[in-house]
């Protein structure tokens, strides 16, 4: 039944997003929990267990959320690639810095009303939380996790729009017409600190329900210290140049005192770490997804789109028309080898880095009698794998065969990590630089990938090898545009990208290179504001520059 949340929430996403009564019904249907006792919708906040139904439902919106760190984060940047021209996919807008496509694209759209819809969910329950009568901690827990949720979506909003409409209460609808957009820095004062500062303040250490049962899938403290020392590291740098870094690097220290909970240190365990048996096991915080119809994670139909080994890997459908594949340059790093010496006169050749089945397709076959991946090419049938758990990925790893349960493209059960250790510890490095602690943190993660030691690099050499380890190591998972925007370096890498594959990788479409790098300027760090929404009034909203 709904509660009062829901009714309330279809009240005031019409100008916030006109496609969100929709999407925020997929949200009730999403991580369904069976209410702990007979709600109505005028009694719902009068029990814990109505704003526990309330609390999964505000998670729930979370759902489309991969979809958008892949397509509007790892497309964007030079992670992935896209080689078509023609507009086949919405994808094809933001891998091409298409401004007049990405004006009405529905990616984009989506991206802003799914964002709103977990804003004025968040807002509703926070707003109506002490009709409950709950006890003072067991509210202060909700209200944290409510708020954790609010600044994650604000945060993704002024990385993706820059200056964004902030409401932190319920509005009306003549309210809601009326609210203009903050500054970038408003955003982050008012909204995104504030909320993730009082939910490190009241987290706890594990999770758990107003019965005190442990919720795995919910936020905790570590997850909140994470979460705003990548806020504080993100406002130091472009464009805000915020004095927050040294804010950073504290929460990041605390997150690592318990990095033991979840660092492995295999690749073994490293690659099991993709696979749905051990969601919720080994990552920070993760969006929750399951095997059933439109409750999948979104971003897996993406991760081999347009390829043609579909039938090797699924038999599920999963084309969606234009090829995006892990960008060339990137792909190289993934497939050096060397040669293993057997002590008997013969040498085994080795890819350097572990990763890589964990990472990207080549097009190679796998062997069942050797246990290994044989044959293929480095062509544009590369994708990204570590979100698809396709059957072969399942049978190298000693895994029943669960494709049978894959019977259309929503119903991939793996989580998508929002944070996880190796991303804080990469940006400790960052802050602390060439130090002991900075090569320490590095270091464990090259060394698990089978990767040298590095040592006794200048501070700009360490700076760039933090960098590109964060590409091998978090590829696919939405932080390299973000990455890039931060440190200022996305106009020449992404022009850079485009160049020398036009120079020396695809002569066939040079001219579309030329168009693609020609389009990307200091503008490109946004997104511009849907026209859904800069038609809603006019005058309200102000498109961002370029657009």
């Amino acid at each position: 039944m709904k509660t009062n949340i829901y009714n309330k929430v279809r009240a005031i996403l019409l100008f916030l997003a006109p496609c969100s009564l929709l999407l925020f019904a997929s949200c009730e249907d999403y991580l369904n929990t069976v209410s702990k006792s007979a709600l109505t919708t005028d009694n719902a906040y009068a029990k814990a267990a109505g704003v526990d139904q309330d609390l999964t439902g505000v998670y729930g919106c979370l759902k489309p959320f991969a979809k958008y760190y892949f397509v509007m984060s790892e497309f964007r940047s030079d992670n992935l690639f896209n080689i078509t021209e023609a507009r086949t996919r919405e994808e094809s807008d933001c891998a091409q810095f298409n401004t007049t496509g990405l004006l009405n694209d529905a990616i984009v759209s989506s991206c802003w009303a799914d964002h709103y819809t977990l804003i004025a969910a968040a807002n509703v329950l926070l707003d109506h939380i002490d009709e409950a009568g709950m006890g003072e901690s067991v509210k202060r827990q909700y209200m944290a996790e409510a708020r954790f949720l609010r600044g994650l979506a604000y945060f993704d909003m002024v990385r993706f729009f820059g200056r964004v409409p902030v409401s932190l209460h319920e509005i009306s609808p003549d309210e809601a017409f009326a609210l203009g957009q903050s500054e970038a820095i408003d955003v982050y004062n008012q909204a995104i600190v504030p909320d993730l500062q009082y939910a490190v303040e009241n987290l706890q250490e594990t999770a758990t329900d107003y019965l005190g049962n442990p919720r795995s899938e919910r936020v905790t403290k570590t997850a909140a210290q994470a979460l705003l020392g990548k806020v504080y590291l993100q406002m130091a740098g472009y464009p805000l140049y915020q004095d927050t870094k040294d804010k950073a690097q504290s929460l990041f220290a605390e997150v690592l005192k318990n990095m033991n909970k979840y660092w492995k240190n295999s690749m073994s365990d490293w690659n099991l770490m993709w696979v749905h048996e051990n969601d919720n096991k080994n990552f920070i915080f993760e969006i929750q997804y399951i095997a059933e119809k439109n409750q999948g994670n979104p971003a897996t139909p993406y991760s081999r789109s347009g390829n043609t080994y579909a039938d090797d890997y699924c038999n599920a459908n999963l084309t969606t028309g234009s090829h995006v594949y892990v960008e060339r340059d990137l792909q190289d790093h993934f497939l050096i080898t060397s040669d293993i010496d057997n002590g008997d006169g013969t040498t085994t050749t080795e890819y350097i880095d572990k990763r890589l089945y964990g990472t990207i397709n080549t097009g190679q076959t796998y062997n069942e009698e050797t246990g290994q991946y044989e044959g293929g090419a480095t062509d544009q049938n590369n994708f990204c794998t570590k979100f698809f758990e396709h059957k072969i990925k399942r049978k190298s790893l000693g895994l029943s065969d669960m494709d049978a349960e894959i019977t259309d493209r929503t119903f991939w059960p793996q989580n998508w990590p929002v944070l996880r250790i190796e991303d804080v510890m990469l940006l400790y490095a960052e802050c602390v630089g060439n130090t002991t602690e900075g090569y320490q943190y590095l270091n464990m993660i090259r060394q698990r990938a089978g990767l040298s030691e590095l040592k006794e690099l200048s501070a700009d050499a360490f700076q760039k090898a933090v960098a590109f380890e964060r590409r091998c190591e978090l590829l696919g998972e939405g932080h390299r545009w973000f990455d890039q925007v931060r440190q200022n370096t996305f106009v020449e890498e992404i022009r850079t990208t485009f160049t020398n594959y036009r120079d020396k990788r695809d002569a066939s479409h040079s001219s579309n290179y030329t168009i693609y790098a020609n389009r990307v300027t200091q503008n490109s760090a946004l997104y511009p504001i849907p026209m859904s929404q800069i038609r809603i009034r006019e005058g309200l909203y102000q498109q961002n520059p370029g657009y």
